[in-house]
């Protein structure tokens, strides 16, 4: 799980394991480290902030929902590497027919979204909305059907970051993938307004 959050911050592609991909050419900004920054883009306000602290991520898919996305198991685990150390995540498998993948949902409460808007990642990152909430669609910069993550601000330097793995290779299409991502970020939004 580290591993996909290391490879969205850091650089390397699956394209060509092992060689990574420059960043955009960037003027300091005196942004966070870990490729902070402001956004290029205007991040809309939040229609209210919503706080992750004491959330359980797992507690944001109802069993209807994770039939939804076709998940068929969840397990609690936090990241201990050093991006978004300490995050609380939520590991879930599932397939459909014979495609197999993994969803995320990591409850990052020391980073908003903006550093993904701001070009300063390697990662290609789009505005969206999930639920009216401003949201990130994030993909490493290069690749075309590795992952997609949809990272939802909640509150100031909070996000929910929900992310799609295939783990059967060529399954889904970047478009796809990134469909799903926001598909499972929007009901856990939903879920997660009636908890708070």
């Amino acid at each position: 799980m580290a591993a996909v959050a290391g490879l969205v911050l850091t650089g390397c592609t699956e394209t060509d394991p092992g060689e990574a991909v420059p960043p955009a050419p960037t003027t300091p900004t005196g942004g966070a480290s870990g490729g902070g920054g402001q956004p290029t883009v205007a991040v809309p306000p939040r229609p209210r902030d919503i706080s992750l602290d004491g959330v359980d991520p797992c507690k944001l898919f109802s069993p209807a929902q994770l039939q939804q996305i076709k998940v068929s198991r969840q397990k609690n685990d936090v990241q201990t590497e050093e991006v978004f150390k300490g995050a609380p995540v939520c590991a879930m498998d599932g397939a459909d027919g014979q495609a197999y993948f993994d969803y995320e949902a990591w409850l990052v409460t020391t980073e908003g979204i903006d550093p993904w808007l701001s070009g300063k990642r390697n990662v290609d990152a789009k505005l969206v909305s999930i639920d009216g909430f401003p949201a990130a669609s994030i993909k490493v910069r290069g690749t075309t059907s590795f992952t997609c993550q949809t990272a939802v601000g909640v509150a100031d330097n909070q996000q929910l970051m929900v992310q799609f793995r295939p783990t059967t290779r060529g399954a889904f299409t970047q478009e796809q993938m990134c469909q799903k991502s926001e598909q499972a970020a929007t009901l856990a939004m939903q879920t997660l307004k009636t908890l708070k």
